[in-house]
């Protein structure tokens, strides 16, 4: 599990990583979730990727390896491939993002156990017809994920290889949003979030 908590948050107007949502910096939400479902699968680990060293401090209670990627700035390509070193010998890597903190535990749980039931090499979620995050990638793609350039994601990779992916489909869209603007200080989020 590669947590991508590195971005540079240039539409929020500060790090919004580090801001704060019911009583912790947005980014703990995701991971703390991460951490407690980990606990229930041994073989799962989670690699959290970050350019902000702060951040790798805070959450190195949480995660079992740490990366500190200051090339981030330069693009999510960064993110992911510095948070591969140090996944080189599993078979699949999920990647999750610290912008959703409404993501629920048992949408993460039940997505990563699917992928694995199904030995997907591809795998999504989605609300209706729309893809968000968390993505999975078997080991067959490690060669796209490093060739990868700039602000690409792997979702350049899902779009060139539909036919293989695998959708795991979410009740509430809610989940899927991420926080990306602050205007005037106060945070826009989703309607209704929780």
């Amino acid at each position: 599990m590669i947590y991508m908590a590195a971005g540079n948050s240039r539409r929020f107007g500060s790090n919004k990583l580090f801001y704060p949502i019911d009583g912790k910096p947005m980014y703990r939400h995701v991971l703390e979730r991460l951490a407690a479902i980990c606990e229930r699968h041994s073989d799962w680990e989670i690699v959290l990727v970050s350019q902000y060293e702060e951040l790798l401090e805070q959450g190195r209670t949480f995660a079992h390896q740490t990366v500190f990627s200051p090339e981030s700035r330069d693009g999510a390509s960064w993110t992911i491939k510095n948070g591969l070193k140090e996944a080189d010998d599993t078979e699949a890597f999920v990647f999750f993002t610290a912008d959703q903190p409404w993501l629920r535990e048992k949408t993460m749980e039940g997505f990563v156990c699917e992928m694995e039931k199904q030995h997907a090499d591809l795998g999504s979620v989605c609300h209706g017809e729309t893809p968000g995050n968390p993505v999975w990638f078997s080991r067959k793609y490690l060669p796209d994920l490093r060739a990868l350039s700039g602000d690409q994601g792997g979702r350049k990779i899902l779009k060139n290889h539909p036919e293989e992916i695998r959708w795991y489909p979410v009740a509430h869209a809610k989940e899927l949003e991420d926080v990306d603007y602050n205007f005037d200080n106060n945070l826009i989020v989703p309607d209704g979030a929780c």
